[in-house]
């Protein structure tokens, strides 16, 4: 089974838009149709965008929604401890620890909508691509 990383702007699009890419991936995900690969940091991430008031108000969420999906980051999906360094890899530092949570967790694939991290293409033997790539790929795999 595919396994890759949701970049937290990914993620955060699938939990504010319910009927786009990023939510479609989601929903797979947790109908265990590929395996997540997270880590503290991008957990962390999420739930710091996610709760800040502009967007929780904006897009209707509720403290126990942001804690709910965190609850299912933290237990569903595979979570390393986030402590793997890496050298500096990207023009912005804050996608290194991207490329070490996919390195980590052995990912295929890292999933972005980030033009820094989907210049690279990819980072080892991990492939960058899009949230529409990876739903392709995932319906290519059905």
């Amino acid at each position: 089974m595919l396994r890759a990383v949701l970049d937290s702007n990914v993620i955060v699009s699938g939990m504010i838009a319910k009927k786009g890419i990023p939510a479609q991936l989601l929903e797979a995900w947790r109908r265990q149709e590929w395996h997540l690969v997270v880590s503290p940091h991008i957990v962390g991430e999420v739930q710091r965008v996610l709760s800040l008031p502009k967007i929780s108000r904006t897009y209707g969420l509720t403290p126990q929604d942001i804690a709910d999906l965190v609850w299912l980051l933290e237990h569903r999906a595979i979570l390393v401890p986030g402590r793997l360094a890496i050298p500096r890899t990207v023009r912005d530092p804050q996608d290194d620890p991207i490329l070490a949570c996919a390195q980590e967790g052995e990912a295929d694939y890292i999933v972005t909508g980030d033009l820094d991290l989907l210049s690279l293409e990819g980072h080892r033997e991990i492939l960058i691509v899009t949230p529409a790539r990876f739903a392709a790929l995932l319906a290519a795999a059905e």
